[in-house]
Order: C-alpha cells, then sequence, then structure tokens
C-alpha cells in the first residue's frame, strides 16, 4: 500500500515536471514603419478639388503632414492636418526553447507553443494593417478637401506662374521646419499649374523637395525641360512634369514615392555607351546596356526615374533639351519592351552634375534610379 502511494506520488511529480513550459521572452510591439513625411499642394482654382481628396485619400501614410494651400495674391491655407500614427499591437515573446537533454515531449510541446505563437504574430500584423488603414482612410475622409477646395475662393483664385506657386509652397514647408518638424527627403511639393511659364522659382527656394507638376493642358518637351530646369536650378531633387494624359495612378505613384524612402536602386549608365555627341539617338549597343534593368523595372510597384545629363559644349537651353531627349529616348526603350509609360519619370538635368570636367563624354550619360515605396509591418521591443 505505501509502495503503491509512493508511486503514484512520484508520476504525479513527474507529470508536473514534463508539462512545465519555458517562459517567453519579453513582450514584442508590433507596428508599421513611420517616418514622418509632407505633402504640400498648390491649387489655382476649384476644379482639382475631386482630384486631390482622392490622390490624398490614395496616398495617406502614418505620420504626414498634408497643406493644400491656394496660390494669388494672398495666400490662402484650406486645409493644414497630420495624419494618425500606427496603430500597435502587443504579442507575448517568443517561446524559450527547452534547455539540453530536453525529451522528445518536450521537443513537441515546444513546437507546438512556437507554431502558435507565429499564428499569433502573423494575426497582429494583419490586425495592425487593418486598424493602420481604416484610421487612415477615416482621417483622409475627414479633411474634406473636395469641399474646401470647392469653396469660393473671394477673388483670390486664378492662374498663377510657377515661380508664385513655389514661393507659396516653400513659405508653408519653412514654417513647417521652424515648428521642429524633420521630413528629412520626404517632403513633395505638388503644384495645379494652369502655366508652366510665368518667371523662374528663386534659387535654393526647393531645398531637396520632389516637384510634381500637373497640368491641364499637353505640354510640348520644350515647355517640359524649360519648367524641370526651373525647378531642378531652384533645389528640387526631382521635378516631374505631368498633363492631361498623365492617369491617378500614375500621379499617385509618384507622389507615394516622394513620401517614402526612396527605397531602390541607382544604376548610372555610360552616355558613349547610349550615344553619339550631340545625339539622343541610342547606338545598338544600347541594347546590352539597358536590358538588365527590364527586370527590376518589371516589379509590382517600381516607378523609374531617368535622369539625363549632357556635357557642357553648347547652350545651356540647348544642353537641357539634349540631355530630356536622351533621357526620353532610354524611357521609349523601356515601354517598347512592356514596361508602363506611367511608372518612368523623364527628367532633363543639361550639363549640370558634372562628374568630370565640363567637356569629357563621361559627363554625356544616363542614371536611372528605380525606387519602391512598399512597407511592411515591423516587430519592435
Amino acid at each position: 500500500m505505501i509502495l503503491g502511494l509512493a508511486c503514484l506520488l512520484l508520476v504525479a511529480a513527474g507529470c508536473a515536471l514534463g508539462s512545465r513550459q519555458p517562459q517567453g521572452g519579453p513582450a514584442v510591439t508590433l507596428t508599421e514603419k513611420a517616418a514622418p513625411s509632407a505633402l504640400v499642394a498648390v491649387i489655382s482654382g476649384t476644379q482639382d478639388g475631386p482630384a486631390l481628396a482622392r490622390l490624398v485619400a490614395a496616398t495617406a501614410r502614418t505620420e504626414e503632414h498634408v497643406d493644400v494651400i491656394r496660390a494669388g495674391p494672398a495666400v490662402k491655407v484650406l486645409v493644414a492636418a497630420s495624419s494618425p500614427a500606427p496603430a500597435t499591437d502587443i504579442v507575448p515573446g517568443r517561446p524559450e526553447a527547452p534547455g539540453a537533454g530536453a525529451t522528445s515531449y518536450q521537443q513537441a510541446a515546444y513546437g507546438k507553443r512556437l507554431g502558435s505563437w507565429r499564428d499569433e504574430v502573423s494575426a497582429g500584423r494583419r490586425d495592425v494593417v487593418a486598424r493602420t488603414r481604416a484610421a487612415l482612410s477615416a482621417w483622409a475622409t475627414g479633411l474634406r478637401i473636395e469641399g474646401q477646395v470647392s469653396r469660393p475662393s473671394g477673388g483670390n483664385e486664378g492662374a498663377e506662374s510657377l515661380a508664385s506657386e513655389c514661393d507659396a509652397a516653400a513659405s508653408v514647408l519653412a514654417g513647417l521646419t521652424e515648428t521642429g518638424d524633420s521630413f528629412g527627403g520626404r517632403r513633395v511639393v505638388l503644384l495645379y499649374a494652369q502655366s508652366l511659364s510665368g518667371g523662374t522659382p528663386a534659387a535654393g527656394e526647393l531645398n531637396g523637395d520632389d516637384v510634381i507638376v500637373v497640368t491641364p493642358f499637353l505640354p510640348s518637351a520644350a515647355a517640359i525641360s524649360w519648367a524641370q530646369a526651373s525647378l531642378l536650378g531652384s533645389g528640387a531633387a526631382q521635378a516631374s512634369v505631368l498633363g492631361p494624359e498623365s492617369t491617378a495612378a500614375e500621379v499617385a505613384q509618384l507622389v507615394s514615392a516622394g513620401l517614402s524612402q526612396h527605397v531602390g536602386s541607382s544604376e548610372t549608365l555610360s552616355g558613349p555607351a547610349l550615344f553619339a555627341n550631340n545625339s539622343a539617338v541610342l547606338l545598338p549597343a544600347a541594347v546590352s546596356v539597358l536590358t538588365p534593368l527590364l527586370l527590376p523595372l518589371r516589379k509590382p510597384g517600381a516607378i523609374a526615374v531617368i535622369n539625363g545629363y549632357a556635357s557642357t559644349p553648347g547652350s545651356a537651353a540647348a544642353n537641357y533639351r539634349l540631355s530630356y531627349a536622351r533621357a526620353a529616348a532610354v524611357a521609349g526603350f523601356f515601354v517598347a519592351r512592356g514596361i508602363p509609360a506611367s511608372s518612368l519619370v523623364i527628367v532633363g538635368h543639361g550639363a549640370t552634375g558634372l562628374v568630370a570636367p565640363g567637356p569629357s563624354a563621361a559627363n554625356r550619360r544616363v542614371t536611372v534610379v528605380i525606387e519602391d515605396s512598399t512597407s511592411e509591418v515591423q516587430p519592435s521591443g
């Protein structure tokens, strides 16, 4: 009787030891990557309200500051708001693996706990994404951009020059910077411009901003080249000019890329391998140089900024036109091989950003920057 009781107690103790679960690590906080960004949209009329409202909703991200202003004799701020922070979720820490000498039962139990923990993390990630997207959607709707833009402007409405719209945007961004906001290179200036003419923005005014100009008319290559040269000369990091043929998705892609971390790759292609001197016609050898870029360009969401450059001989205007034509020739190569034109941005820099003495053929080059603006949920803590 006593021996049987002792055996029973021993068996019970063994079961308790076998079922003891090792404690897990520290709790894990799940959240999305977030970096402050700024979007300043400048309008000159009321017709841009619906398109702008849809654009802000499509490109909204956490920790984004949005300003919508109307240019004119007196700049009027229509919308000024900051988006919500990303949602978070906390899950228990990863289960600790059993130590050396663990039994097969303990190993199996650990594998089961680890699988359950991974399922919980996956569910937490999905929950974070869903709640963040819902909060951003509600925020964008609450801005009521269409209604704000459609209100009478009290005589402040009218066609404005590219220079005056840039000045208005720069003033807003300067005010944000003075309040201590730091957006790094994630600042986008969106100009709904009725004209590409009317003066040149002040030098250094667009301090590293991505500038996107949307026009209601079809601009010529010369007008685009002039506008880009003016914007780049005023300090813009990137200048895109889009006519009425551009789709809402194309504009949204460019805005998203500008507001993101600009994750991607950059390829500088030798001009002499692509073009003859003073020419924008691709040489036969260009096929082998450009073909390797097709694969990354076919990735979903990829955007390529094609930057053309020229050497110094010739006038500044001629060099800008030549550099733009070279970038356009490279874009044409990609489009002919199935890359959507809406994912390509053409920029002519003229004889700027020299990498060798001015007349050198090394300055006759094209740089293709392929950007990927994806975001992901990251564990922390």
